[in-house]
């Protein structure tokens, strides 16, 4: 069981009214490691869902109860400061309408429901820290402190060669009237969690009814997990503890983001032991130490093909592999899901490309309750992400594209075996993306937010366009 260690409390700074100097984004010093080949594993492969499809929002399935988009953003990208490839869109929304999204580089603030947007530098809002911020951030909103968390990746402290985060709160109220300057912020480096020299990379934030959750990986040595309790966030001082780095066997990067929805009691994620087992870490809100449980799912192809090609020519798929991406918690069950590589000759259910598994495991037994699959014959279906609405719909967000679809964002709701999109792309790239979100909306409990991007071409430029879609039914 491992158990936890507490940091020395930090203070939570200001930032200043006058702002700063913008600030050169640095290239980062060490892109994202593709994770190891998951160990083949010895089970029955389950029963094979119906197929998916995805569908544009304009043409609805009279045969179905069609998930509507209330609301559909695409930014600017000619305001965006900064911006990189892939644009790893993330975002939040308060109640009273305010709604915040972050990517690579960039903030973009809307106070009226996400009709429209400001754009702001995050360079110019925060004070230079280690090797300076690179991308990789996370935002979202804790509805009972009314406070929006901004998670920012920064390149290693130069001197030291920590890795470095750094964390920003802000009211909601704050964020609409003054989005520059409504921050408090605290900064964290790999020597804050006895790890001094490592470098620090995907990070990912979520809340339990207790605790805000951090998890991040520590290059070369696996998932670290850091909890903050929820008064805190409010400052003045910022008390903490941690876990890990936590690994699956060989493996150093195969933990999935916290689970978000609900929320949950406690921090709560999967990594894959082999291609029919997954090792669950459950942190209790209670508890001064985590749980692993092993948990037997169906078995999934051994071939280790993720490569997935476009009209364009271009593999977009092969970069996400298997990594769990999508953890959500809903009425005392956890659900995860993660790519899948296409079947291999003689496998049964065959599935022709690869696709996004799914499981729900039971919270107090740890066996799993269910499993279903995002799979179509012609299309791919990669870096998903889950959430859950107050009907306590599993809904998902994920990238999809084919032979005949250049790769676009999707969203839709578990069952319903159609996933929804606007605004076709008309290009592909390699780097296509590291991560999706959606979050059940504070303002509209039954629908959900989501973030996500389209990508298109003129001349020889390719842009990644993201977007705040709210949808439901």
């Amino acid at each position: 069981m491992p158990d936890s260690r507490k940091g020395v409390a930090k203070e939570l700074k200001r930032v200043s009214q006058r702002g700063y100097r913008a600030k050169a984004i640095p290239q980062r010093i060490k892109d994202e490691p593709v994770p190891r080949p998951v160990p083949p594993g010895r089970g029955q492969p389950g029963e094979q869902s119906p197929s998916t499809g995805p569908r544009p929002v304009e043409e609805p399935d009279p045969q179905r109860r069609p998930v509507t988009f209330t609301s559909y953003t695409p930014l600017d990208t000619t305001k965006l400061s900064n911006v990189k490839i892939p644009v790893d869109p993330s975002g939040a929304g308060a109640a009273s309408g305010v709604i915040t999204m972050t990517g690579n580089v960039y903030l973009a603030v809307s106070k009226d429901d996400g009709v429209s947007f400001r754009y702001f530098d995050p360079t110019t809002m925060f004070p230079k820290f280690a090797g300076g911020i690179v991308g990789d951030q996370q935002i979202i909103y804790v509805p009972e402190f009314d406070r929006f968390v901004w998670i920012m990746l920064h390149n290693p402290v130069p001197s030291t060669s920590d890795g470095a985060f750094r964390l920003a709160m802000a009211a909601a109220a704050d964020v609409a009237a003054k989005p520059k300057t409504a921050w408090s912020y605290v900064d964290f480096v790999a020597s804050d969690f006895d790890l001094a020299g490592v470098f620090l990379d995907q990070p990912h934030l979520a809340y339990s009814s207790r605790h805000l959750i951090i998890a991040v990986d520590a290059s070369g040595k696996g998932r670290l997990v850091i909890r903050i309790k929820l008064t805190d966030i409010i400052g003045p001082q910022i008390g903490w503890e941690w876990i890990g780095p936590l690994t699956v066997g060989e493996s150093d990067y195969q933990f999935s983001a916290p689970a978000s929805g609900g929320p949950p009691p406690g921090a709560f994620m999967a990594g894959h032991i082999d291609t029919s087992h997954l090792r669950v870490v459950a942190w209790h809100d209670g508890n001064s130490g985590a749980d692993e449980h092993d948990v037997v799912v169906a078995k999934w192809s051994d071939s280790d093909d993720y490569s997935g090609t476009s009209p364009s020519g271009v593999d977009w798929s092969s970069r996400c592999r298997s990594r769990v991406s999508g953890a959500a918690w809903r009425d005392q069950e956890l659900w995860f899901s993660w790519m899948s590589p296409r079947s291999a000759a003689g496998d049964s259910p065959n599935y022709p490309q690869p696709y996004t598994r799914v499981v729900s495991i039971n919270a107090s037994s740890f066996k799993t309750a269910s499993e279903l699959q995002v799979w179509n014959p012609d299309i791919v279906f990669a870096y998903s992400a889950l959430a859950v609405n107050d009907h306590s719909e599993v809904a998902i967000a994920v990238a999809w594209g084919g032979a005949s679809d250049e790769v676009d964002t999707a969203f839709g709701i578990l069952g319903d075996f159609v996933v929804w999109y606007q605004d076709g792309s008309t290009a592909s790239n390699k780097r296509w993306g590291d991560f999706l979100r959606t979050h059940r909306s504070t303002k509209t409990p039954a629908h959900l937010d989501g973030f996500g991007y389209f990508t298109n071409q003129t001349g020889g430029a390719i842009t990644q366009n993201p977007y705040h879609v709210r949808y439901g039914r």
